[in-house]
């Protein structure tokens, strides 16, 4: 018996050094062919087919049992034929298709080496083929980040910036929409799995790409659309930390022009997640959200983007009342109150002269804010839209985070509650309870005038 185990151990040891020479044999004769296909002036394309065929097999042998050397030896000649364009048509299904292979055999470190292949494959992919190798990509990262191997996203994330830097890329729309598209699932992605250094990274790269590249207005409306998916996402997770980043970014991209023919869908789809986020009592992006539409429409200085911004912050603001009650939507309101109390300081410090645009600005909010503290009152059994702004008064001053300063704020609900009385029949019935806002009126007589209040 121990001479047949003896005799059994040396055949396996033979078996299995045979195996590693042929291997090496294989790899030998498979870069031959591969040199050969390099160097010759017509190449022929059925060869160069029947060579990936077999560097496949060699690859997915490698993956199967788990032999690394093996497997980096494939992707070597792979990385080799690609550089030179010796490639399918269908090479980065192929690609991804083993890649996933390897993420299913828990082996990520192989399925990082092969994602290094795809570098070579997008230099020298048709144009019209680059949308197909972004798809396939942003199908790797989803089931990278599902098994949460963060640094395969980072790799897949360079090579689609590898795709963007490409020198027909800026001026090919499919190319940059498909990036767009994957950057857009990979954000959400990322924020789902809270990989925040992901996601900045994302964020600057993209920005400064942009800044650079000027889209055109259907990219614009592409970028709009990846935006709102991040943005819907962290209203989701409620999380402000992520918010100030997306904040940042949009900015950023609003700064350098490249959002200006989409800012209107900006307004309309961001204002739809507000209101969203305000049904939520617990939270707090609504607000937010409204307060950084208001400070866009006013870096751009566009009096219709003002009206559209007002009235989908009244939108929001309503719906927020109807769930929680004026008190409770104070923090939803409190952007409209606070930027009508801004543009009223700023015009009472002009005596001399009236900034026409600014005076249309703050009478559309005025009007609006008034709106929505008559359908505040109405929710209500017993009030009155005169002491509904009495009650957001105290409110406003109570609230030391939003309190800048109480003789404006006081100024602010003074005019409001001016503009209101300024239908006399609603003098007698329904003047506020308390004189706390009315005691002293802080407005003289030639501002009220000016103010036709």
């Amino acid at each position: 018996m121990f001479w047949v185990a003896s005799i059994s151990s040396v055949l396996t040891i033979l078996l299995i050094r045979y195996y590693y020479r042929k291997c090496n044999w294989n790899f030998k004769i498979l870069t031959f062919r591969l040199n050969i296909l390099i160097r010759s002036s017509r190449r022929d394309k059925k060869a160069a087919q029947r060579l990936l065929k077999q560097v496949y097999v060699l690859l997915h042998k490698s993956i199967a049992s788990n032999d690394t050397a093996m497997a980096y030896q494939a992707i070597d000649l792979l990385k080799l034929a690609f550089g030179y364009g010796i490639m399918r048509q269908d090479e980065a299904v192929r690609l991804m298709a083993i890649s996933v292979a390897a993420l299913n055999e828990k082996q990520p470190d192989m399925a990082s080496f092969i994602l290094d292949a795809f570098r070579p494959l997008i230099r020298q992919l048709s144009p019209e083929c680059i949308p197909g190798a972004a798809e396939q990509l942003t199908l790797i990262g989803v089931i990278a980040l599902k098994q949460r191997q963060n640094f395969l996203v980072a790799k897949i994330t360079e090579c689609i910036f590898l795709i963007m830097d490409r020198g027909d890329a800026a001026k090919d729309k499919k190319i940059i929409t498909a990036a767009i598209t994957s950057f857009k699932a990979m954000g959400v992605l990322s924020l789902r799995r809270r990989d925040i250094a992901l996601f900045r990274e994302m964020s600057i790269r993209l920005s400064a790409w942009f800044t650079a590249n000027q889209p055109n207005e259907e990219v614009a409306k592409e970028l709009v659309s990846m935006l709102t998916a991040w943005l819907h996402r962290i209203v989701g997770i409620n999380n402000m930390a992520l918010f100030a980043m997306i904040e940042e970014f949009t900015d950023a991209l609003i700064q350098s022009k490249v959002l200006d023919s989409q800012l209107e869908l900006l307004y309309e789809e961001w204002g739809n997640l507000a209101a969203s986020a305000c049904l939520n009592p617990n939270n707090l992006l609504a607000g937010n959200i409204l307060k950084f539409l208001f400070s866009i429409a006013i870096l751009r200085q566009d009096y219709c983007q003002w009206i559209k911004v007002v009235e989908v912050a009244g939108r929001v603001i309503k719906l927020t009342v109807s769930r929680h009650g004026i008190l409770g939507a104070f923090t939803v309101f409190h952007p409209m109150l606070e930027v009508g109390r801004s543009l009223l300081w700023s015009e009472l410090r002009f005596v001399q002269c009236i900034d026409e645009y600014k005076h249309k600005m703050l009478f559309a909010v005025v009007k609006e804010s008034l709106i929505i503290i008559s359908f505040a009152a109405k929710q209500e059994l017993v009030g009155s839209s005169g002491q509904t702004i009495v009650d957001i008064f105290k409110c406003w001053v109570e609230n030391p985070a939003m309190a800048a300063n109480h003789k404006s704020i006081k100024k602010y609900c003074q005019m409001l509650l001016l503009f209101w009385l300024k239908d006399k029949r609603k003098v007698k019935k329904n003047l506020p309870y308390t004189n706390v806002l009315t005691e002293p009126i802080l407005f003289t007589d030639s501002e009220r005038l000016r103010f036709k209040m």
